[in-house]
């Protein structure tokens, strides 16, 4: 497996900590409530891009903000089954009340909203209320996970293209199933045959920043391989997934107040931790549009 990142001491304007050798770092050195000088920024991109995953601790932003932020990494999109900011188009809330009963949005490894034919490149995420404990995020990378297969199976896999749905989100799947998630997030007014509708994307693809190879599969949203029946796609997917899934792929974020974190969508799939039962959380976020995968 290819090394995820260089030397974290070569970056001058900002400090890198790495959470682990495979994915995530803490970055220090930063000031997100001012526009950023080209070299830090230059560092911040470089450091996404080795990391898949960074996040900025101390940064009690605004609205505004976030979106300027934001906004470096690239055009920002919508997502339908999301409520928004009032006054701002493009942020998003994450919310679940302490007396909220309802099924925790996210508890299963995805990377979001890949039924787009141009899903999201990546999401920035603010903590804004965080429980005491729980409520971490998980993170795998997705280009650790492609490296470590056999090259046998890399070369099957090379070939195979996956069918994307939103039918367990928000089409006639999500609605056949007696749990519901948090009223909070998820929207219940969508289009059922919108969220039923199928795209196709190679289940390896190049990523467009690092050029390397790396899964696009994840658990939510892939119904089955083009060309084959779900009973048929299923026992690979299962395989897959349980690969993507090992520890050492992966690592876990802890939450704090005024956070501030950047994942990769493309090369990394993250889950929700559901173990902060009875206590509120609330973060905003907004989503960084992406070619087609290719």
């Amino acid at each position: 497996m290819t090394a995820i990142y260089d030397n974290p001491l070569k970056f001058k304007r900002i400090e890198v900590r790495p959470l682990n050798s495979t994915i995530g770092a803490e970055i220090h050195g930063v000031d997100l409530t001012r526009r950023l000088d080209d070299d830090t920024w230059r560092e911040i991109l470089q450091a996404f891009h080795d990391y898949l995953v960074i996040y900025f601790p101390d940064q009690p932003i605004s609205h505004d903000q976030h979106l300027a932020f934001s906004e470096r990494f690239g055009s920002l999109m919508d997502i339908p089954q999301l409520h928004k900011a009032e006054g701002y188009d493009m942020i998003h809330l994450i919310k679940r009340d302490a007396d909220d009963t309802g099924r925790v949005i996210g508890e299963s490894w995805h990377a979001d909203s890949t039924y787009f034919e141009q899903p999201p490149a990546a999401v920035v995420m603010r903590a804004v209320t965080v429980p005491e404990f729980g409520g971490d995020t998980g993170f795998l990378n997705m280009y650790a996970a492609y490296e470590t297969l056999s090259p046998a199976l890399r070369t099957v896999l090379d070939t195979l293209k996956a069918v994307h749905s939103a039918t367990r989100i928000y089409g006639s799947a999500y609605h056949a199933q007696k749990r519901k998630f948090s009223a909070n997030n998820a929207r219940v007014d969508l289009d059922i045959e919108a969220g039923d509708r199928e795209t196709v994307h190679p289940l390896v693809c190049t990523h467009p920043g690092s050029g390397r190879r790396h899964l696009y599969v994840n658990p939510v949203y892939v119904q089955r391989f083009e060309g084959m029946t779900e009973a048929e796609s299923q026992p690979l997917l299962r395989f897959l997934y349980d690969h993507c899934a090992r520890f050492e792929h992966t690592c876990r974020v802890r939450w704090r107040k005024d956070q501030v974190l950047i994942w990769d969508n493309r090369c990394a799939m993250h889950k929700a931790i559901p173990d902060y039962i009875g206590r509120a959380r609330y973060m905003t976020r907004t989503t960084i549009a992406g070619p087609r995968p290719a």
